[in-house]
C-alpha cells in the first residue's frame, strides 16, 4: 500500500490563533490549496465535542472527499502526577474517543504525560493498562491508537521500549515525530535517525517538521526500508508565514515519493 501524505492542522495555529483558520477553512486549504484528499486534526481546533458539531465536521470533509488520517490530542495524556489530574485527562480523552469515531479517525494519539526524563515501572504498568484500555476503545471503530514522542520520558527511547514492551492491544501505536528524542542518552543527528528507523514499523502515523523535510531525500527513504508503512503528516511549527512554510515541506515530502512511485501525484 502506497503511504499518503497530510498535513496536520497544527501546522496553521499561527493563523488559527488570530482568528484567520477554523476547522472548514483547513479542510478546503487542504482539498484545494494542496490537493490533498487527506485531514489531520489537533484537537485544539475543534470548537466543541458536542455531536451535532462533530457531524458537521464529519460532513464537510465527506464532502470534501477527506480522510482523517490521525486526531492529534492534547489535554488529555495518560499519566498526571495526582488522581485529579488523571481523572481530568481521562475525561478529555473520553470526549476525543468519541470525537474520532464521529469524525472517522485512522489514528488517534494521546500522548503519555510522564514529564520526567524516565519513568517508574508504576507509571509504565498504569500507563499500559490505560492505553489496553483506550485501544479496546478505538479497535471498535478501527482505528490505532497511541501517543507519540513528544515531551518528557516519550522523547527517551529506552522508556518508550518498555511502554511497547507493557502494551497488550495489537492495534497501539506510535505517532513518529520524527528527530524528536530529547531525552534520549545520545542525541546525536546519527542516533535521532536511528531511533526513528527502530521505531518505523510501530509508527501508526507521523509528524514531519520542518528540518526533517530539509533531509527528505535521505530520511524518507530509510524510513520506508525500515518497515515504516502509515500516512506522511506535515507538521509546520513556524508559527509565521503558514501556508508558503507548509508549501515548502509539502513539495520536499512529494519530491522524494514521486520519483520512488509512492505516489500518484
Amino acid at each position: 500500500m502506497k503511504p499518503e501524505i497530510s498535513i496536520a492542522s497544527y501546522s496553521f495555529h499561527g493563523l488559527m490563533r488570530i482568528g484567520a483558520m477554523s476547522l472548514f477553512q483547513y479542510f478546503e486549504t487542504v482539498k484545494y490549496r494542496y490537493r490533498l484528499d487527506t485531514a489531520d486534526i489537533w484537537n485544539m481546533m475543534l470548537t466543541s465535542y458536542d455531536e451535532g458539531y462533530l457531524n458537521i465536521l464529519k460532513m464537510m470533509m465527506d464532502d470534501q472527499g477527506l480522510a482523517l488520517m490521525n486526531l492529534c490530542c492534547d489535554g488529555c495524556h495518560i499519566w498526571g502526577d495526582t488522581p485529579k489530574e488523571r481523572d481530568q485527562t481521562r475525561a478529555v480523552a473520553q470526549d476525543c474517543l468519541r470525537a474520532a469515531e464521529i469524525l472517522g479517525a485512522k489514528t488517534v494519539r494521546i500522548d503519555l504525560g510522564i514529564r520526567a526524563a524516565t519513568a517508574t515501572d508504576a507509571q509504565i504498568e498504569y500507563c499500559a493498562g490505560v492505553y489496553d484500555e483506550y485501544c479496546a476503545q478505538a479497535a471498535r471503530f478501527g482505528a490505532k491508537l497511541g501517543p507519540e514522542n513528544h515531551w518528557g520520558a516519550s522523547t527517551n527511547l529506552p522508556e518508550l521500549r518498555k511502554l511497547f514492551q507493557a502494551v497488550k492491544a495489537d492495534n497501539f501505536g506510535l505517532l513518529l515525530h520524527l528527530g524528536n528524542w530529547q531525552q534520549s542518552e545520545d542525541n546525536s543527528a546519527e542516533a535521532q535517525i536511528r531511533n526513528d528507523n527502530e521505531f518505523a514499523s510501530k509508527a501508526m502515523h507521523t509528524h514531519v517538521m520542518y528540518e526533517v523535510c530539509e533531509q527528505a531525500e535521505t530520511r524518507l527513504p530509510q524510513l520506508l526500508n525500515a518497515g515504516y508503512e502509515g500516512c506522511f503528516g506535515v507538521e509546520s511549527h513556524k508559527s509565521t508565514n503558514e501556508y508558503r512554510n507548509v508549501a515548502h515541506q509539502l513539495a520536499q515530502v512529494r519530491r522524494v515519493l514521486m520519483p520512488l512511485n509512492y505516489l500518484d501525484i
